[in-house]
């Protein structure tokens, strides 16, 4: 990709990477608690099974 000059691009090209590692925390958090509840739902059941 080629550089761009330009201040309103480097200024949306840092806004985009912003957003980009914004987005990549986030997700990382929804996928830490999407992996707790499905331990929770487990150990639940193995609670309930025993």
């Amino acid at each position: 990709m080629r550089k761009n000059n330009m201040p309103s691009s480097r200024l949306r090209m840092a806004n985009n990477n912003r957003r980009r590692q914004m987005l990549k925390r986030v997700h990382q958090k929804v996928l830490t608690r999407r992996q707790q509840f499905l331990q929770q739902e487990l150990f639940g059941e193995f609670a309930e099974a025993c």
